[in-house]
């Protein structure tokens, strides 16, 4: 086709329009409008009121203003959707800004939530199949669980320029329980007391008393904890009960290993098996024990010690039917009290009255002895008696000479006073190391051994300093020691315990 023959179609085309009706050209497109339902999104149809109908930017526009959408509008889209004639179909011509929801918070729990028990791994990464974790001990002011708070979210806009606040993210709620605080910040939970852990699925607690509810055995393992421990079944060979505080066993225990920084109360009492173990800061208490080694900082009470190696800062009192000490070896601070100590075949039996205490109230008595210093006393208040005499007749001479040589008798008198004074605190001094000798000497008969039925001949007795291995069997009788050696006497109501 020629140059000439285009320019006269576009000639043509152009008269075309021009010759286009008047009475068409006012006529408007309809736009139909559709509103999403959270007021985010707006949806335009336009349907051309005639063919090839231009629908123009600035008209889409205005009318969206005039249905108050103004934020958001999608200029680029609505240009797009004018120059390219898509009418008839959907055009998103608003979009809103959606609010972004706050996060919800969360609770971290800061020990083993699981309930299951697992055997614990040694350092060298062999198990411990004996250490199940059922224990978990926490001190006071321990975290245990810690919050992370929902963070805030950021408020959107709709496209009627109206602000969509955003939702809130939950804040959890502490599994607050028995000896729990939350702390000042409200961010943790913390423990109020020294203890251990017990949580359900909607509290976690803290006891100062760990309760096994059966045999600490293989099913439990072995048990730590930093509060009291009750064990209401038995402790069998080879495990172990460790307490921060006081144990209390309603079985018994079998070679086991026991140690308390209070009390241990074991109602059976323990077989040691040569290799059972008890140590107390506090008392010791139980009904019968055999082949156990035992120590404790305080006093042992028990029924029957049996081939027990035995070490206590008090006492060991044994009362009940049989109150008997029968082989082994007994070392006590203070008293050792029984009805009947070794056997008539002549078990060998060591008991033993061993202190600081002791030592120091025996060097005393050694050093000031009652009949040397009831000896020096009489010589003292002889001493006096004879200057008191002198005095006296001093003092009648002074008299007598009335003025006469004034300065010398004065003097004499001076010297004779001083030296009354002298010797009278002499006196005083003997006095009172003679009563603090009497009252170590009767202190010394509070660190004794008793047996109020017998002791019987193969027993070794030891107290302080001396040893005496006994032939003889003797009956109801306490046995204390002097500075010399280990006296006999019977016993009194008053050395009953």
């Amino acid at each position: 086709m020629s140059i000439d023959a285009i320019v006269d179609a576009t000639d043509i085309n152009a008269a075309d329009s021009e010759q286009a009706d008047p009475a068409q050209e006012e006529l408007k497109p309809q736009f139909q409008l559709q509103i999403s339902t959270d007021n985010m999104a707006a949806y335009l149809r336009v349907t051309p009121a005639y063919p090839d109908q231009i629908v123009l930017f600035d008209d889409i526009i205005e009318y969206l203003t005039q249905n108050e959408i103004t934020y958001g509008v999608c200029e680029d889209a609505i240009r797009s959707f004018c120059q390219n004639k898509k009418f008839y179909s959907e055009l998103i011509c608003a979009k809103g800004n959606p609010p972004v929801d706050g996060t919800d918070g969360f609770i971290e729990y800061k020990f083993d939530h699981d309930a299951g028990l697992k055997p614990k791994e040694r350092e060298d990464g062999t198990i411990d199949f004996r250490d199940l974790g059922l224990v978990k001990n926490i001190s006071k002011g321990g975290v245990l669980c810690q919050m992370t708070p929902p963070k805030p979210g950021k408020d959107g806009m709709n496209i009627y320029n109206q602000i969509v606040p955003f939702v809130e993210g939950r804040r959890p709620t502490f599994p607050s329980g028995t000896n729990t605080v939350i702390s000042e910040d409200g961010l943790s939970l913390l423990a109020n007391v020294d203890g251990c852990i017990e949580s359900t699925k909607s509290t976690v607690n803290v006891s100062d008393v760990f309760i096994v509810r059966g045999d600490v055995d293989s099913a439990s393992g072995n048990i730590d904890a930093v509060g009291s421990v009750i064990v209401q079944g038995d402790v069998v060979e080879g495990f172990f009960v460790k307490a921060g505080k006081d144990i209390s066993i309603r079985g018994m225990a079998e070679g086991a290993t026991i140690e308390a920084k209070g009390t241990i109360s074991i109602s059976n009492g323990m077989n040691g098996m040569g290799k059972g173990i008890l140590r107390a800061g506090g008392n010791v208490v139980g009904k019968y024990f055999e082949n156990a080694i035992i120590f404790s900082d305080n006093d042992i009470y028990a029924d029957v010690l049996m081939n027990c190696k035995v070490t206590v800062g008090g006492s060991i009192v044994l009362k009940g039917h049989k109150a008997l000490m029968i082989g082994g070896s007994y070392q006590a601070a203070q008293k050792i009290f029984a009805k009947t100590i070794g056997s008539s075949s002549r078990t060998v039996t060591s008991v033993s009255i061993s202190s600081k205490e002791l030592t120091d109230m025996l060097v005393a008595d050694k050093e000031e002895g009652t009949a040397e210093l009831e000896n020096e006393l009489l010589k003292a208040q002889t001493a006096l008696k004879d200057f008191q005499e002198q005095f006296l007749i001093l003092s009648k001479q002074v008299l007598f000479h009335g003025q006469n040589d004034a300065q010398k008798q004065g003097l004499l008198m001076k010297a004779a006073t001083l030296k009354k004074s002298q010797l009278t605190e002499a006196v005083e001094v003997i006095k009172a190391r003679l009563k603090k000798a009497s009252e170590v000497k009767n202190s010394l008969t509070d660190y004794k051994v008793i047996g109020t039925n017998i002791v019987y001949a193969g027993t070794k007795m030891t107290i302080g300093p001396h040893t005496v291995n006994m032939n003889d069997d003797n009956s109801n009788t306490k046995f204390y020691a002097t500075s010399e050696k280990i006296v006999l006497a019977p016993v009194l109501p008053s050395d009953i315990m």
